[in-house]
């Protein structure tokens, strides 16, 4: 990345005056954007508005990298945009923001847009105090310029702008310097902004594990410092971040990361943060195996029955005749503590119960192969039972038999395609 002019190394934090990188000097393209954002852009920007792209969409497109969104702001307010685009909608009462919806004729879901007004922090003007005190809902939904915009944002490297108006990239926080730097870094005071928000503490590590970026020093001492606020989560919200984790395939990294900074214990019940270490490498091999795309929910019931995996295979080790419903007992108790603290769905729940119930089936020796295909997650416990024998020194006599089946199990439709006998000779497996 070239800079249109030369930079002096100034301290890191909020700037009044921003560093702007003309087209010439970065690689960000319209060709890169999609076609439906750059025309949310254009006709703001031609109703004499500012219209910026924002966020993660900026940093991917600097780093090279396929946005999976395009966030949008502006100096238009909420019921501005909402003039300007029919196919709209003012939503949410924290912050009040725009979706635009566009509806393809090969798409079955809408593809959304959401549109934000620059904001700003409220100040301690006493007037502007009282307006806040009697309507609460204003403190974050007060509209201002686009550095303080930037300096409300988390991360420096999520606070770059692309202006339609010129293709130029904006930067008030150092996010470009920290972007070459490949380093992660808060906006503001570590400690007051990982409290004010502790869902931060996980985005960092997630950025840190999905970029391959390092956490800065500061920024990883106020993430340790505040990790106990991660209890005070409402568990929905938790919930969506963890979504997030499997669809980028970084819950195994991210729990590897939270073991180093010693966080893992906040946010996740004692005995399943003990035994992180241990499910890790059942979560990376889940992570390889299973293709995104189509895979999301498959792949968030999975990684929760492979935190509870490990406890479960220390009071029962797969190979013993244990009684089946000995094993459906003791999942449901390791699952009340992750659904207390994630509020997991019930066919989830019982979806999990139903994996083990026939991964234990499978691990006594049961080969009535007809009879365990008609069963619903039949392939997940497969997939179990490999990765268990996969990391054992020895294997069980019917491991084999279940190696040799393989070769035809994966015509099954159940099977979506997925390559088992590459699970069951211990190499990544992918899409056929």
């Amino acid at each position: 990345m070239t800079s249109s002019h030369t930079r002096k190394q100034e301290p890191q934090g909020p700037k009044s005056e921003p560093v702007i990188i003309t087209r010439s000097g970065h690689p960000v393209s319209r060709k890169k954007i999609d076609h439906n954002a750059v025309k949310i852009l254009y006709r703001l920007k031609n109703h004499g508005f500012k219209a910026y792209l924002a966020g993660g969409a900026v940093r991917d497109l600097l780093l090279g990298k396929t946005p999976a969104d395009f966030d949008i702001v502006t100096d238009a307010t909420p019921k501005q945009v909402k003039k300007l685009f029919r196919n709209s909608r003012i939503i949410g009462r924290r912050f009040r923001l725009v979706h635009i919806f566009f509806h393809g004729r090969s798409q079955s879901m809408p593809q959304i847009f959401e549109i934000a007004t620059f904001r700003r922090t409220f100040t301690l003007d006493q007037d502007e105090a009282d307006n806040i005190e009697e309507h609460p809902e204003l403190a974050n939904n007060l509209f201002g310029s686009p550095g303080e915009d930037a300096e409300r944002r988390d991360f420096t490297i999520n606070a770059i702008f692309y202006n339609i108006a010129d293709f130029s990239v904006i930067d008030y926080v150092g996010g470009l310097r920290d972007l070459k730097d490949r380093i992660i870094r808060v906006i503001g005071e570590p400690d007051l902004r990982f409290a004010e928000d502790p869902v931060r503490i996980l985005r960092a590590l997630e950025f840190a594990c999905r970029l391959d970026f390092t956490i800065e020093d500061e920024t990883a001492r106020g993430l340790m410092a505040q990790s106990e606020h991660l209890n005070e989560v409402p568990a929905s919200r938790l919930r969506e971040e963890l979504k997030g984790l499997y669809i980028k395939k970084t819950t195994s990294s991210l729990l590897g990361l939270g073991c180093r900074y010693r966080i893992n214990h906040h946010w996740l019940p004692p005995e399943i943060a003990e035994n992180c270490p241990a499910s890790i490498p059942f979560i990376r091999q889940i992570e390889n195996f299973y293709p995104t795309a189509e895979n999301h929910k498959e792949l968030e019931k999975m990684v929760v029955a492979a935190l509870i995996l490990p406890g479960i295979l220390n009071d029962f080790p797969l190979a013993e005749n244990v009684r089946l419903n000995q094993i459906q007992e003791l999942v449901e108790e390791r699952l009340k503590p992750i659904n207390q603290r994630f509020n997991l769905p019930r066919f989830q729940r019982h979806a999990i119960k139903d994996i083990f119930t026939l991964l234990y089936r499978i691990g006594r020796g049961d080969k009535r192969v007809k009879k365990l295909l008609n069963r619903d997650h039949f392939f997940a416990a497969l997939f179990f039972y490999a990765a268990i024998n996969n990391q054992a020194e020895s294997k069980p006599n019917h491991f084999s038999f279940w190696q040799k089946q393989c070769e035809n199990l994966g015509r099954n439709p159940k099977a979506r395609g997925l390559n088992y006998s590459a699970l069951f000779s211990n190499r990544t497996a992918a899409r056929r």
